[in-house]
């Protein structure tokens, strides 16, 4: 059994880089998913493999939260360039100043 998420369905709502690291995410979930997959290879998942596997998937979720809270703090402040560039293109294209 292999399981396939949609990862690149993402809207760039909230810029290409943000969107690019959250199909990246889905793409390591979807493999690590897939390699605890025991029967296509005929071997046998031990618990202690098992539990390894899932702290470090915990581990990278913690991570990647952190990096996320970051953003939003950083979106939420004003200071994040990527996001402030994306909300003042959409106003100039709503105003018919930009295309």
């Amino acid at each position: 059994m292999s399981i396939k998420l949609k990862t690149d369905n993402l809207s760039p709502g909230l810029g290409n880089n943000f969107r690019n690291d959250l199909v990246d995410n889905f793409s390591e979930i979807e493999k690590e998913i897939n390699g605890l997959d025991s029967t296509n290879s005929g071997d046998q998942i031990t618990k202690e493999e098992l539990n390894e596997k899932l702290d470090k998937l915990k581990n990278g979720f913690i991570k990647d939260n952190e990096a996320l809270k970051k953003r939003i703090n950083r979106i939420l402040l004003g200071t994040d360039v990527e996001a402030i560039e994306i909300i003042v293109n959409r106003i100039l294209k709503e105003k018919g100043v930009n295309n």
